[in-house]
């Protein structure tokens, strides 16, 4: 169990550094698309992690309604398709990405 706080606290610090380090990226002039897709990309699949994990923690409690495990976990899956699917961000990095690698 400790294995799995431990983890969540990985993925909470990366899509928080992620989102920062994209944040960064046009205040200095710099290319930022691909760190831009890359932020919520992390956050939405990590928070996913998180969510299930924290059910898992909390075994049959973690499902029942009088938790708001139940109502992240649905409202995770609606961020990962509303926020622009995890598909679409990882076309926009591959498109950033083979642009770079060309010049």
């Amino acid at each position: 169990m400790q294995w799995m706080v431990v983890d969540n606290e990985i993925d909470i610090r990366t899509a928080r550094w992620a989102t920062l380090a994209a944040a960064c990226k046009p205040q200095r002039g710099e290319p930022f698309r691909a760190k831009a897709a890359m932020a919520p990309l992390l956050a939405s699949e990590g928070a996913s992690r998180v969510v299930d994990r924290a059910i898992q923690i909390h075994h049959g409690y973690g499902v029942i309604k009088d938790f708001p495990f139940e109502r992240w976990y649905r409202e995770m899956r609606i961020r990962r398709i509303g926020e622009g699917p995890s598909e679409v961000q990882r076309i926009v990095m591959a498109r950033e990405l083979f642009d770079q690698a060309l010049y």
